[in-house]
C-alpha cells in the first residue's frame, strides 16, 4: 500500500500535517491560531477536534458504593450504570449518598497559548484545518 504513493503524494502529506505553537484561542468558537515556525506563518482559525475523555466516577464510603448517574455528550454506550446521553457539553457526573453530594463537570480540551499542537490541513482547503491535540 505504501508503494502506491509517489514523491508528490508524500510531499502533499507532509504539507498537510504540521506542528506549531498556539498563539491565540477562541473558546466560544472552539478555534485557535497556531504559529508554524518552520514556515514563519500564523494560521487562520483552526477548529479544535473534540476529544473529551470518557470518565466514570466511583465513590465509596466504608466500602459501600454511592448512588451514581451521568449525562455524557457522546454516543450511547449502554453501560447500565445510571448513564444518559445528550448532544451538548459539559459531561456531568453526579454521585451521592445520604446528605453528601459530588458533581464533576467535564469540558472539551482547549489548548493554552504557548502549547505545542499537532495540526492537519485540508489539501485543497486554503489553510482550513484542525488542531488534533497537544504534544
Amino acid at each position: 500500500m505504501i508503494n502506491d504513493f509517489d514523491d508528490n503524494d508524500i510531499r502533499e502529506l507532509q504539507d498537510m500535517v504540521r506542528i506549531g505553537i498556539v498563539s491565540s484561542v477562541n473558546k466560544e468558537k472552539m478555534t485557535a491560531r497556531v504559529k508554524i515556525e518552520e514556515q514563519g506563518i500564523v494560521t487562520g482559525d483552526l477548529r479544535i477536534v473534540q476529544n473529551t475523555p470518557f470518565m466514570v466516577m466511583e465513590w465509596k464510603d466504608a466500602g459501600v458504593k454511592w448512588n451514581y448517574e451521568a449525562d455524557y455528550a457522546q454516543h450511547d454506550r449502554k453501560l447500565g450504570i445510571g448513564d444518559k446521553y445528550k448532544e451538548e457539553y459539559p459531561d456531568i457526573l453526579h454521585t451521592w449518598k445520604g446528605t453528601s453530594d459530588r458533581i464533576i463537570k467535564v469540558y472539551p480540551w482547549i489548548p493554552y497559548i504557548g502549547q505545542w499542537v499537532l495540526c492537519i490541513f485540508k489539501p485543497e482547503g486554503e489553510g482550513d484545518g484542525f488542531i488534533l491535540g497537544g504534544i
